[in-house]
């Protein structure tokens, strides 16, 4: 099996998750939304992503870099930003529930509220749509370098439909 292309340690250097995150909840998400999320944008590239995490050639892909497409100047986020911002959609509805022999129960103490349903919902689709702006420059990136990323060309046409999220360049 593969390792995940992001780790607990590296998720919380994108995203504030306090001072003492839930490291499995954190783990489950990643999981998750990298075999779901990514998976929805990437297509089976996210094979071959994953098959060249120590690739050198792969590292700005993943962490991020500048570049030219079309004669323009872009700056891209990389993969790890992208998943993070998934991640993070899906960690926000987990990170206060806890399942018990019970039932489903929220945290609460006397020095907090938790926050309401409506508010995560409007974190997770704000976290959605950034991350989307995210795919679109690492699109770019990814059709400017189609000589190293052959297994992502998807020809010339600059319409890109991936699972349920469509994209025009």
């Amino acid at each position: 099996m593969q390792p995940n292309i992001l780790t607990v340690q590296e998720f919380a250097t994108y995203r504030d998750v306090g001072r003492k995150p839930d490291a499995d909840k954190i783990a489950e998400c990643i999981s998750l939304a990298e075999n779901s999320d990514l998976y929805d944008v990437l297509d089976t590239f996210l094979f071959t992503v994953k098959a060249n995490l120590e690739n050198e050639s792969y590292k700005d892909l993943l962490n991020g870099s500048t570049f030219t497409f079309n004669g323009v100047r872009y700056q891209h986020e990389g993969i790890k930003s992208l998943l993070a911002d998934y991640v993070y959609s899906r960690f926000v509805y987990v990170v206060n529930t806890n399942f018990t022999p019970f039932g489903a129960v929220k945290k609460h103490n006397d020095n907090s509220t938790p926050v309401e349903r409506n508010m995560l919902k409007d974190i997770k689709s704000q976290t959605l749509k950034d991350a989307d702006i995210k795919f679109t420059l690492i699109d770019k990136y990814l059709r400017s370098n189609k000589e190293l990323f052959a297994d992502y060309n998807k020809g010339n046409n600059s319409d890109i439909s991936q699972g349920q999220r469509f994209y025009t360049l």
